[in-house]
């Protein structure tokens, strides 16, 4: 697929949906909190995902008011499908359970890529 950098178009849609079905947090959870941080993480190796920020940025935007996203990306517990799929409880049972490792280091990164996500989002 040579336009696979535009695969954040079929994203937005998906999380227009996602709002209708699931509600506005879960929908914030699945577009910023994980494909956004995604094709960040994406478009600092592949500069043709880097090229499709300020678009993928635009239709975030579209979609969400700021007061959605500051919302969203101040109170952020967890990222990726984790963050939006599975209940607090699920989440510590399965981090009881051994499924998942915390990782500070990891964290770290993601605290870094998240306050990337803000200023982009909330500039």
């Amino acid at each position: 697929m040579d336009d696979f950098h535009e695969i954040w178009i079929d994203q937005c849609e998906a999380a227009r949906g996602i709002r209708e079905a699931f509600g506005l947090r879960k929908a914030l959870g699945y577009l910023i909190g994980e494909k956004f941080l995604n094709f960040l993480r994406t478009a600092n190796q592949d500069p043709a995902f880097a090229g499709e920020i300020p678009s993928f940025v635009a239709e975030i935007k579209d979609i969400f008011d700021r007061t959605e996203i500051e919302a969203y990306l101040d109170g952020v517990q967890r990222v990726g499908p984790l963050g939006h799929v599975v209940s607090d409880e699920a989440y510590e049972e399965m981090l009881e359970a051994g499924a998942i490792h915390e990782d500070p280091v990891w964290w770290a990164g993601e605290i870094l890529l998240i306050e990337r996500a803000k200023k982009l989002l909330l500039a």
